[in-house]
């Protein structure tokens, strides 16, 4: 399974006048992308067979004393993120070659608290599921979907010092150099006592009389742990919300200090509702609690220290908080969980402010400066989300700035500002719609583009807005009094490299045209000028239909193929019945510009759901199953002539999906 490596995206250090206003709150979730309820325990082969390890590994203490003292030496001098693993590679990498469908071993670190495997040039089919385990804990099952971009995939942690793997693969499938090498393990240590400050407030003991959005707030931020140059870091992060009410995408947001690379995102593993069972009570073990493993990157930036990341899936019960674009006024309380030193959830409370000292490199606006008022943050509460009463996000935690201890009165609390942020992640939360046609607005190529009038009388000072009258797919007029009267005419063609904007008019008023691109978000605005005589845009908008090798798109949607992103890219399924031996072709029907469903007997039966999106610089391509038969899905790009296909063995039903199918 290939990897999304996106384009980071570049900050804009001054927000869109569009942007100023723009917000959307925090959302209690039933349904997003929820983990199955029953999961399916392993076949425990390495501890039924009692088989000898694969390898054994001597204390950390007495085999690298240099990485402990090393990690100790980090963290006291109170650098950031805060390190809680070392890589130990194995005398020799063990290669796994897969020739039965099911197999297991065990890897040995004497006196380890917790353990994390890595596999290496990872080969294995869609549908193979992998467990790790130890005698206190189980993790999985999970799949080729957390293979990193260097075709490695670290397994999640467990406790304790055996870490047992155990893979199976979908049924028929074997040999063909399926496989990988089991080459290093990431020694995790605890580091909870570096949270253990006076002023440190427990998040249990804070209910909605003195915050009323804790609810979602506990259940929106989790402990973040990710491997970076061989080292393991603890981090804090929040799920967001986006603006489209029918979507719940687990954005997950945190800082670019923590996370910055699409390998690091790769690695992560995620701890929900870590905290305390009552006011001052026990810290739960991670292995009670519910874990998302890997990521992927969106967007990152060192300018306001932001990185968005997309999570696979979420355990159910989440929560994702709001967020607001438009700057913080001085004198509001700002309000933030996180894991500091990677223990149970802390609460602390600041107050934004304007006179707070400045950071060397961290300016204001891009940054956030606010006075403590209750409770502190310590290393491991990097990139926890700083909100508002309203649990709408401000910012994400950088760290202190004006003392070294997280106590003092003089110490200000540093977070990366989301109106800074907003530009650079707004395609993501606040995504384009497709155009609507209203008695007010034209929805011209194919509903790309959408054109509207505001209007001005000088004579007489009365305005409006434009009506519009569509005439063809790329034309349209616009009135302002009368509908037998039109004062203007707009036109918006594709050239194949550029799309141009004309405009023609009938009318001496005041009047600003503005055209939307609804894909990129883009707008262009057009005023009366001095001869009347209206005007050509030569280079308005970039053409997202350009010819590439001579060719179109050219899918034709017909009772056997789907056609996505404008006709684009062509999906078509082939569908066997192992059951039977019936075979046949998969029936489409399109739901959106970017996902359709197929059935294969049955049009009342949906089989499949399959999504294709474009994140600018490559194509990812999501399928899911409601069946266990034998299918084959061929995803085609007509610009391009290139094709993949996803084939499904007959008893499996997981789905799946390719980050980088073009």
């Amino acid at each position: 399974m290939k990897v999304v490596h996106l384009t980071l995206a570049a900050l804009a250090f001054s927000l869109p006048s569009a942007a100023a206003g723009q917000k959307v709150g925090p959302l209690t979730s039933a349904t997003a992308a929820i983990l199955p309820a029953k999961v399916s325990p392993p076949p425990r082969l390495a501890e039924r067979l009692g088989a000898a390890p694969l390898a054994v590994l001597p204390s950390a203490a007495e085999a690298v004393p240099a990485e402990i003292q090393a990690l100790q030496a980090w963290n006291e001098a109170g650098r950031l993120p805060v390190r809680n693993g070392f890589v130990r590679r194995l005398a020799e990498p063990l290669r796994v070659d897969l020739d039965k469908t099911v197999w297991g071993g065990e890897v040995q670190v004497v006196g380890a608290y917790r353990l994390r495997l890595h596999l290496a040039g990872v080969r294995l089919p869609t549908g193979t599921r992998l467990w790790v385990y130890s005698d206190s804990e189980v993790a999985g099952p999970f799949g080729p979907d957390l293979v990193g971009p260097d075709g490695g995939l670290w397994t999640p942690s467990v406790a304790g010092e055996t870490a047992r793997i155990d893979v199976e693969l979908p049924d028929g499938v074997t040999g063909g150099g399926l496989g990988f090498n089991l080459d290093s393990v990431l020694e995790i240590v605890p580091v909870f006592e570096m949270a253990d400050l006076p002023c440190q407030v427990d998040a249990s003991c804070i209910g909605r009389d003195q915050l009323g959005v804790i609810d979602i707030l506990r259940h929106a931020v989790a402990r973040l742990q990710y491997i970076d140059n061989g080292q393991g870091f603890l981090c804090t992060g929040g799920l967001l919300n986006d603006t489209d009410p029918t979507t719940e995408i687990p954005y997950l947001l945190t800082a670019h200090h923590c996370i910055s690379t699409p390998a690091e995102a790769a690695s992560l593993e995620a701890f929900w509702d870590y905290f305390t069972e009552s006011c001052g009570g026990t810290a739960p073990r991670l292995s009670q609690v519910p874990r998302s493993q890997g990521s992927t990157l969106l967007a990152t930036g060192e300018s306001s220290d932001f990185t968005l990341l997309w999570l696979p899936r979420v355990p159910p019960g989440r929560t994702f908080l709001g967020w607001r674009a438009a700057p913080v006024p001085a004198e509001t309380l700002a309000y933030r969980l996180s894991h500091a030193g990677g223990g149970p959830q802390s609460y602390s409370v600041t107050q934004i402010e304007d006179f707070l000292g400045t950071c060397r490199d961290r300016p204001r606006p891009r940054f956030l400066y606010s006075a403590p008022v209750q409770g502190a943050t310590a290393g491991g509460s990097s990139g926890a989300p700083v909100v508002l009463a309203s649990g709408e996000v401000a910012g994400q935690l950088l760290g202190g700035c004006g003392s070294s201890d997280n106590c003092s009165i003089n110490q200000s609390a540093v977070d990366g500002a989301f109106a800074a942020t907003y530009p650079s992640v707004r395609q993501f939360l606040d995504p384009p719609r497709p155009c609507a046609s209203n008695p007010q607005a034209l929805c011209l190529l194919d509903g790309r583009f959408r054109v509207e009038v505001a209007w001005q009388n000088q004579y007489d000072g009365e305005s409006g807005v434009g009506r519009a009258v569509p005439a063809t797919d790329s034309t349209g007029f616009f009135y302002f009094y009368d509908a037998s009267n039109y004062e203007l005419i707009v036109k918006v063609l594709d050239f194949g490299d550029v799309i141009k904007v004309f405009y023609g008019q009938l009318t001496d008023l005041g009047f600003t045209l503005t055209v939307t691109d609804t894909r990129s978000g883009a707008v262009k605005r057009y005023q009366n000028g001095p001869n009347n005589c209206g005007g050509i845009d030569q280079t308005a908008f970039p053409s997202s239909a350009a010819v590439r090798e001579g060719k179109k798109a050219s899918c034709v949607a017909d009772a056997d193929t789907l056609c996505l992103h404008d006709r684009r890219y062509r999906v078509e399924v082939e569908w066997r019945n192992q059951f039977n031996g019936e075979s046949g072709r998969g029936r489409p029907v399109a739901l959106s510009r970017e996902s359709g469903r197929f059935s294969f007997g049955d049009p009342t039966n949906i089989e499949l759901v399959v999504k294709a999106l474009d994140f600018g610089d490559r194509l990812l391509f999501f399928w899911g199953a409601l069946s266990d038969l034998e299918y084959a899905i061929t995803l085609t790009d007509t610009e391009t002539g290139a094709a993949e296909t996803y084939r499904n063995a007959g008893g499996n039903f997981c789905g799946g999906i390719d980050n980088d199918a073009f």
